[in-house]
């Protein structure tokens, strides 16, 4: 392993490795508490993107090899490329998969059985999946009996996520990327299901966010996440047993594309997502007002 090789390692795995777990996982970047001092607040902020840190407490920052160097004062550029080098080959990472062919969730399922599930544990365990579920509004509590923390490998090398079962498989994601062992949509059913009620969701983080937003009213409902949109014609079979259906899709052309044609389809069928128009989907609303709240309530 070279410089250039050892500074494309990603600094968030790296930084798992050596125990340091983020505070805070944002869209392009993540928090941590800095690993050089004592502090409350996190200061040490890594790019996704990019791929660099900056440590705003000292005013520095830089690559995984300059990292490395400001974590071990003693260590020549050549030994801290080896310690790369050494932690890089049996670690879990966050990131996105290096495989071209499961880089997207296009639907197709040719490149999918690269994705090798070494393991599947209750959420909790994992402080980055932690973080990544609270950066999008959701508590462990409620995402519990949906999803799982899903430990897999592409190519050798090993990576983790949040998964949710689908009826081929499992959908698998995290910060960076999603991906999934098999396309196909998920049906959950509630037992105190009595209105024959169905409600549609594109993604689970938005069933999760319905699920906030409403955790003071019991669902009454079945529930179906599409995972993907190329999964609406398989799902319509399902959805036609209902008498009451509302759909929760994004509200971008795709999504509206196929909330007019289930309208148009079923009879029973209402578009919900009036009250998050202004937002491109129902996750992203609820972090929004989340926000808006804790920003209210602190002033």
């Amino acid at each position: 392993m070279n410089a250039s090789q050892a500074n494309q390692i990603s600094i968030m795995r790296y930084l798992e490795t050596q125990g340091i777990q983020p505070s805070r996982t944002y869209r392009n970047y993540t928090m941590y508490r800095s690993p050089f001092r004592e502090e409350n607040t996190p200061s040490l902020k890594v790019s996704h993107q990019q791929n660099l840190w900056v440590d705003y407490g000292e005013g520095n920052g830089g690559t995984l090899i300059d990292l490395v160097l400001r974590l071990h004062p003693g260590y020549s550029v050549s030994e801290a490329i080896q310690e790369i080098a050494k932690t890089e080959s049996n670690t879990f990472s966050f990131h996105q998969p290096s495989s071209p062919s499961i880089t997207r969730e296009q639907g197709k399922e040719a490149g999918n059985s690269r994705i090798h599930i070494l393991r599947i544990e209750e959420l909790g365990n994992n402080p980055a999946i932690t973080a990544y579920l609270q950066s999008r509004g959701i508590r462990i509590h409620t995402a519990r009996d949906y999803c799982k923390e899903l430990y897999f490998q592409v190519g050798g090398k090993n990576y983790f996520g949040v998964g949710t079962p689908n009826e081929r498989g499992w959908s698998i994601r995290n910060a960076y990327w999603k991906g999934c062992t098999g396309q196909g949509y998920t049906h959950y059913h509630n037992p105190s299901q009595i209105q024959e009620s169905l409600a549609v969701f594109e993604g689970i983080f938005d069933l999760l966010s319905y699920l906030e937003i409403y955790r003071q009213k019991p669902a009454t409902e079945d529930f179906l996440v599409l995972n993907s949109l190329v999964n609406v014609n398989k799902a319509i079979p399902i959805i036609k047993d209902y008498h009451h259906i509302t759909l929760f899709l994004d509200h971008d052309t795709a999504g509206r594309k196929a909330t007019q044609q289930l309208l148009q389809m079923l009879s029973g069928s209402r578009d919900g997502s009036g009250f998050y128009s202004t937002s491109k989907d129902l996750n992203e609303y609820y972090v929004i007002q989340n926000e808006e709240y804790r920003m209210k309530n602190a002033e």
